[in-house]
């Protein structure tokens, strides 16, 4: 028994120190969440700070409640795990356990004791005084009396520790799962009270997705629109009197001759004919086979638009 009670006392140290390291280990769980909870916090900011309002910083407060909430019921679980688990282990081996060993050292001194007392009280001769034989035998009644106690307080704490042994473990080890069972349901119940928040907020997140890809494709083809309208104007300017294949040349005109074209009428309301743009261009003929013609044109301020066969030629 003595023996089992060393193994089992060496085992419970071994178990102790990883419970030690779990709960370390919850305590720091739990700085890691409020510092989680605390960056969010700074980071959402408030109604006040347009930035925070423009990414959603005040719908992250509801979060940042919930977040800390679980962190206290953590902090909670750590200090049930270290009284229920920690506390009663470290009790088993420094008091229980420890109490074998130190009876077992009790037991021996008195078992010594006793040993000497008697062999001192069987080495006494016929002629031994009375007093001296009297004192020798009331050593022995002591040392004997000394021994059955250390005897029984031996038995004592080894039964002890074997009674223990079939509960202790089971009930430290089985309330610290139930303190667990109770930190996760605490959990899910907060989460399940908020979870049409949560789905709320990924739809409106969603719905902020989609339109955002909406304007971005949009703003794209804006852009590429305008890349093809300046690349069709830059072509027209370059090639010159290679004109438009359309057959008026007008649509050909960009959106920076306009203004010139605007100016240039203004001027042929007060009685002023100017040439706003002139060029070739190739004109579909009016005849059965529809080829195209190459044509020089004039474009006045008045409006009218002439035809050439060539440059200085009759307008047609």
């Amino acid at each position: 028994m003595e023996e089992n009670a060393e193994s089992l006392r060496e085992r419970s140290l071994r178990f102790y120190k990883g419970c030690r390291k779990y709960t370390e280990g919850l305590g720091e769980a739990y700085d890691g969440d409020i510092a989680f909870a605390s960056a969010l916090e700074t980071f959402g900011g408030g109604h006040n700070d347009p930035i925070s309002v423009a990414f959603g910083g005040p719908v992250m407060t509801k979060f940042t409640i919930a977040l800390r909430e679980i962190g206290t019921y953590k902090e909670v679980l750590r200090s049930q795990v270290e009284l229920m688990l920690n506390d009663r282990l470290l009790q088993f081996v420094n008091i229980d356990l420890h109490e074998v060993k130190e009876a077992r050292k009790r037991f021996d001194k008195a078992s010594l004791i006793y040993d000497q007392a008697r062999e001192k009280f069987l080495s006494l001769r016929k002629g031994t005084k009375n007093d001296v034989a009297s004192m020798l035998e009331e050593e022995l009644h002591n040392a004997r009396s000394t021994f059955e106690q250390a005897r029984f307080s031996l038995v004592t704490a080894l039964s002890n520790v074997e009674a223990k042994k079939r509960f202790e473990f089971l009930e430290a080890v089985s309330g610290t799962m139930d303190a667990h069972l109770r930190y996760f349901k605490q959990g899910y119940e907060l989460l399940h009270q908020m979870e049409p928040y949560i789905n709320q907020v990924l739809t409106y997140a969603q719905q902020s997705r989609e339109r955002s890809n909406y304007e971005q494709a949009a703003l794209n083809e804006r852009m590429q629109e305008y890349k093809r309208q300046v690349d069709r104007e830059s072509r027209w300017s370059s090639n010159g009197s290679n004109g438009s294949p359309n057959g008026d040349g007008i649509q050909a005109i960009g959106r920076s001759s306009h203004k010139m074209i605007e100016a240039v009428m203004q001027s042929a309301a007060k009685g002023k004919v100017q040439t706003i743009r002139q060029g070739y261009l190739s004109k579909r003929s009016s005849n059965l086979r529809g080829d195209w013609k190459r044509r020089f044109f004039v474009l006045d301020s008045r409006g009218m638009l002439y035809y050439y066969r060539k440059q200085c030629s009759k307008p047609s």
